[in-house]
């Protein structure tokens, strides 16, 4: 993933609703993603950035231990010095997301395919290893998910639970932690911006249905493969939506609609 991401327009920060000390880190914290800092460059020193924001040196120390937490800058004598982007944690996804609205579809893009090979792992691992009653009750999401007279709410509703239930009982810890942190924001903020779950899908209830046959019959393997296939789809649609999105308010297009 790019540390830098020029040329989007971006929400405002809120100001009121903030501490300095928030405000300061979110605006440096953007500064660094958008590239007007770079991997190994040192950050203004604490006198100029309390000259900048007009604040006390201790909101700035602040805020500069708040970019630390996230690992997108390492505190050293004389200043901070920017970290890799790619090193920085988890939690750094979602600041990505609100960079630009709509977001990135090359951001989203990734994200979408980290979590789709992390839930077909999950439905592995829930195929073989669940007990009876997650197992029953991820089959029944999955039936009412094969059906054709979904609504576009009601799907994501159905879709959110069974992500829940299969990355909990998948009896892999790690699996869990990475899809709640993944997957939460981003797609409440897909849905909200209609890019997500449109309405005229027809391809759903036949790979939901191949999930659901492999699933049933706790055939781990298969039911990777047609998880992986319902995540390629996914990506799919929403990436053709969302990159128009993109390139009517940015301009320019950066997506990509592969799967």
């Amino acid at each position: 993933m790019s540390p830098s991401i020029p040329h989007l327009k971006a929400p405002p920060i809120p100001m009121k609703t903030t501490s300095h000390s928030e405000q300061i880190s979110a605006e440096l914290r953007n500064d660094i993603l958008r590239g007007r800092y770079r991997s190994g460059e040192r950050l203004p020193s604490e006198r100029d950035l309390a000259q900048r924001f007009e604040v006390h040196r201790g909101a700035v120390r602040e805020a500069l231990k708040k970019l630390e937490q996230l690992g997108l800058a390492k505190i050293e004598a004389g200043g901070a010095r920017v970290n890799p982007v790619e090193e920085a944690s988890l939690d750094i996804v979602q600041h990505l997301l609100t960079l630009s609205d709509p977001p990135d579809p090359r951001i989203v893009y990734e994200i979408l395919e980290t979590t789709s090979a992390i839930m077909a792992l999950g439905f592995r691992l829930c195929a073989e290893h669940a007990d009876e009653a997650d197992h029953q009750r991820a089959s029944a999401l999955l039936e009412r998910l094969s059906q054709h007279d979904l609504g576009g709410a009601e799907e994501f509703e159905l879709f959110t639970e069974l992500g829940d239930l299969v990355a909990q009982s998948s009896g892999n810890t790690v699996i869990a932690l990475v899809h709640r942190g993944l997957r939460t924001r981003l797609l409440e903020k897909l849905y909200a911006d209609g890019s997500l779950l449109p309405s005229d899908n027809e391809e759903r209830p036949r790979l939901v249905a191949e999930l659901a046959r492999a699933f049933a019959a706790r055939q781990g393997p298969e039911s990777a493969e047609a998880a992986h296939q319902i995540g390629a789809a996914l990506r799919a649609r929403t990436m053709t939506t969302l990159s128009v999105e993109f390139e009517k308010n940015n301009g320019s297009g950066s997506g990509r609609n592969s799967s």
